[in-house]
């Protein structure tokens, strides 16, 4: 049952665009307010700071912050959707790392992941060009890939709210000095503007959803938990329809069917 937190946290996280396309920002500033505010409100149920393993953490920092650029900016240029199952492709991934290391692969998992990436290929059929969105989107899968495989081994060692914590804090950190040069002044300019959607922003689909994430990954298999969490691309998809009147077509509904089937067969293990 606590792989059950894998898909919780993925259908907060599939609420990411929601804020993101009602604060008009550059994504590096967006990527910024999620990653600092995310850590500011986990800091008042930090009891220990101590970073073991530092470059274990460091590399937990780096990759997310690539990821939820990466992400953050695909989402502002192409449809939410097709942004989230992008992101998503990171299973492929995965799995071609767990195979190369010559681990065991459950059959659950193999069953599930053909089955998923098939839904997923149904849903991406109906954009055959290549954007920028596009390109975003894909390197957001291969950030996201590696974020399963670090977080797994640092999960070993260390509470999920603390590697969020840690690993929001020096991502913001590291964003920092970029986001001075390039903003400035306008930071809280653009702060105060939208304060409500950019609390809500470092909240709902950032501090709440990546300690669940991080908590549930503890006790899935390797290959497992980002199968479990393709649910995040169909709640991002139903998030697309209800506030921005983005439709799917039929083959796409298709697409989600299979990864919905998908996730259950992972969770069913």
């Amino acid at each position: 049952m606590r792989c059950s937190s894998v898909v919780i946290a993925g259908i907060l996280m599939g609420s990411l665009a929601v804020f993101v396309r009602n604060i008009p920002a550059n994504p590096i500033l967006l990527t910024f307010f999620r990653l600092s505010l995310g850590a500011v409100f986990l800091l008042p149920f930090i009891r220990d700071i101590r970073i073991v393993h530092p470059k274990l953490i460091l590399g937990v920092a780096i990759v997310n912050l690539a990821t939820i650029l990466c992400y953050i900016a695909s989402i502002q240029m192409i449809e939410v959707a097709t942004s989230a199952l992008l992101l998503y492709m990171a299973p492929i991934y995965v799995t071609l790392y767990v195979w190369l290391k010559g681990e065991g692969v459950s059959r659950s998992s193999l069953i599930a992941l053909p089955l998923a990436i098939f839904g997923l290929y149904l849903m991406l059929t109906p954009y055959g060009c290549i954007s920028l969105g596009i390109v975003f989107g894909i390197l957001s899968g291969i950030f996201y890939a590696a974020v399963f495989i670090i977080t797994k081994k640092v999960r070993e060692f260390m509470s999920s709210i603390h590697i969020t914590f840690l690993s929001l804090s020096i991502s913001s950190l590291i964003l920092l000095p970029v986001v001075l040069i390039l903003f400035g002044h306008k930071i809280f300019e653009i702060f105060l503007q939208r304060y409500d959607w950019i609390l809500g922003l470092g909240l709902i689909p950032t501090a709440l959803a990546f300690t669940v994430f991080n908590y549930g990954i503890k006790y899935c298999k390797t290959e497992k938990a980002p199968i479990l969490a393709l649910v995040e691309p169909v709640s991002a998809g139903i998030f697309g329809y209800v506030v921005f009147g983005e439709v799917l077509t039929l083959k796409q509904l298709v697409g989600a069917s299979l990864i919905l089937i998908g996730v259950i067969l992972a969770h069913g293990e």
